[in-house]
This record gives structure tokens, sequence and C-alpha cells, in this order.
């Protein structure tokens, strides 16, 4: 069995109400963002498929893809760990984001060949997974607008039956800390409480002052508040230290298993952030829950989508599954767009189903990507002669 061909779809979501305010989505009454997505498939010479849908960073992964071609046309599709190694080398001078929808839609291809989920495959179980809800950023827009808001959307979201609440807040200290207050206040002894300041804060100061405030609410954890987004190991080795809250990282950081390691060898993290689509895929996640276990710590994967339910089955060392980004208004975000049907389907108790059909267990929607295509392209030939 051999690689015959890639065949990528572009198109665009559509996110109502959301806008762009300093860099992040947030609420925008009236306004429509139309992010770009794709859909990998790889195919066999047989017609056998794998997919990945992408919904993030959408322009880099699809340049690499297309610069790996070389290396995956006429492989045979099975030897996950071989092509897995060889991109890896073939993109060490790139940050390596193109392998996690190439290595995922090899999962689902495998899954498909042997009529196995991915879970199965990775020895997991078919247990359902607990879940958080996980906030938009802030805005002035009558929202997430303040400490109230998030205080009375957290509520709401308990009333769900979610166990846990992140608040991606304001990026501003003094109102982070006054929204942590208000939830905790109001729901901190129902749910287990985390604050991502999406790496806004300019001083160890700030982050210090934040985090002594997080001990004091009991939080869950504290992920990635500095600037740097979390590249210091020095910075955060010593906000390690200095907090009793864990700290969580480095979801801006690449480099796979190996910087993880680096990371947790240098005390400079309590909790590790992996992520299939950016981390090497299903492939990849799994390596750097391996590294964390090995250090006694625990991994937790950095936003949704099928490909995490799977790997979360089968990893001991996680607690939370990352339902999200959420917004009392009810947008539809983009992980749950472009299937025909939402593989977060959040249970009453708060918990997550792992998809249980072969591969991913989930079906594009290509109703809807036909309906919104920019573009499409079969690659069937090498575009460069090799990466390495």
């Amino acid at each position: 069995m051999r690689i015959s061909e890639l065949e990528i779809h572009e198109f665009t979501y559509e996110l109502d109400d959301v806008g762009t305010r300093h860099g992040h989505q947030g609420y925008a009454p009236g306004e429509t963002l139309e992010p770009p997505g794709f859909v990998l498939t790889i195919r066999t010479a047989d017609g056998l498929e794998g997919h990945y849908r992408g919904f993030y960073f959408v322009p880099p992964m699809l340049a690499q893809i297309r610069m790996a071609s070389a290396d995956l046309l006429d492989r045979d599709p099975l030897e996950r760990e071989e092509v897995w190694q060889d991109l890896w080398k073939a993109l060490r001078h790139l940050d390596h984001v193109g392998m996690g929808p190439i290595d995922v839609a090899l999962w689902d291809l495998a899954g498909n060949h042997y009529g196995a989920s991915v879970a199965e495959l990775l020895g997991g179980t078919s247990e359902p997974v607990p879940a958080y809800a996980s906030t938009f950023m802030a805005d002035d827009e009558g929202g997430l607008d303040s400490p109230a808001a998030y205080a009375d959307f957290a509520e709401t979201c308990l009333d769900a039956g979610y166990p846990a609440y992140k608040l991606h807040a304001f990026g501003d200290p003094d109102r982070d800390v006054a929204a942590c207050r208000a939830v905790a206040e109001r729901v901190g002894d129902e749910m287990d409480l985390m604050l991502d300041p999406a790496s806004e804060y300019d001083t160890y100061a700030d982050a210090l002052r934040v985090g002594r405030v997080l001990d004091e609410l009991d939080f869950f954890w504290y992920e990635d508040p500095m600037a740097d987004g979390g590249e210091s190991t020095e910075m955060n080795r010593q906000l390690a230290r200095d907090l009793d809250t864990p700290v969580l990282g480095v979801e801006h950081v690449r480099g796979g298993p190996f910087t993880r390691a680096n990371h947790l060898a240098g005390e400079a993290l309590d909790l590790v952030r992996a992520d299939a689509h950016l981390d090497g895929g299903i492939t990849g996640a799994m390596k750097i829950a391996a590294v964390a276990e090995s250090f006694g710590r625990d991994v937790e994967l950095h936003v949704g989508g099928p490909a995490h339910l799977h790997c979360m089955s089968a990893i001991r060392n996680t607690n939370y599954y990352e339902h999200g980004l959420l917004h009392p208004a009810g947008i539809e975000w983009m992980s749950a767009q472009g299937f025909v049907e939402s593989p977060e389907r959040v249970n009453d108790d708060g918990t997550v189903p792992i998809p249980d059909g072969p591969g991913l267990g989930v079906e594009v929607d290509w109703d809807f990507v036909e309906a919104r295509l920019t573009n499409h392209e079969v690659i069937d030939e090498p575009l460069v002669s090799g990466l390495a």
C-alpha cells in the first residue's frame, strides 16, 4: 500500500458576532469573521483515505504540507513512526506545524484500513472524558465585559454540567484578578478554576502578583501568563517555585516532546501542554504525554477536535478536555464547524464521548466545505525535490 496523492480543500469558516480585538477573536455583535480552514486528504492508489480538518494557523500548515509532499508520496501510510521521524528531520529548520495535519490524517487512514477507531489503535478506552468550559477573551460589547459577566457565565456552565471553567479574561492583571475573585466567589466550591492570560503580561511582577491571588483562591492551574509565551525556561522555573498554583505551559513553544523534556528537567513547569494540531499530530501528542508521565506530571491537550478525544482515551496523566471557545451569546466556534455532526457533544455531566467509528470516527461536511471553497488542489507529484 502506497500514498498516491494528497488533496487539499481550502475554505472559510463563518464566525457570526465575532471580530478581532487586540490580536484576539472576541465578541462583536453584528460583525462576521471568515477565517480560513482546510481539509487534508491522504489517499492510497486503491482509494483508502484519511482526513484532517484544520481550523487555525492554516497558511504555514499548508505551506509545510506542500513542502512535505516529496517525503510522503509513494510511502507506506501505515509506517507512521518512520514518516514522523523523517518529517521531523526534514522540517528541522522550521516549526514543524505541517506535521500535525499529516500525522492525524495518517492515523485516520489507518483506522479506516483496520476498521478500528484511533482510540482502539492507541489502546484507549471508550469512556467519555471530562471537559472544561474555555471562554472567549473579554469584550466591551455586553458579553464577557466585567467580572460579574464572567461569574454569571461560570454559573451557566456549572448548571450545564461542566466540572471546570477556564477564564481567558482581559489580559490586564488588575481586571483579571477581579474576574477571578468574582468567579471563585460564585462557583469556586463547585468547579475547578483556571486562568489563561494568553501571554499578555509584560512583567514578572504582574505575573507573580496575579499568581499569588490564584494561590489564595485555590485555582487548578495558571497558564502561560508571560509575553514571552513560555520560551524562557528560567522565568517559568522561578514562577513555578514562587507559586503554589500549578503553572501550565508551554502552548506557544514548538519543539514537541524535546522542548517539554527540557522544561520539565529544568523544573520550569508543573503541567504540560500538548497539541496534536501543532506538536506533530497524534504521534507527537502521545510522545509529549509519555515524557510528562516519566516526570510524574500531567499533560493537558490544547483546544478541541476529535484527535484530542482519541488521545485522551489512552492517556492516564490528563485531567480535562478543552471545550471552547465558549461565550454567553452561544457563538459556534471553528472547532465545531466542518463536520456532519460535531464531535464535541457535551453530556449533562460535563463529559464528551469518544467517537467510536473507524479512524477519527467523524465525517467531514463536504457540503459545508464546497459551499465555502476557496481553493482545491491534488498533489500527485512532489512539489519540491526533498526537504533534507
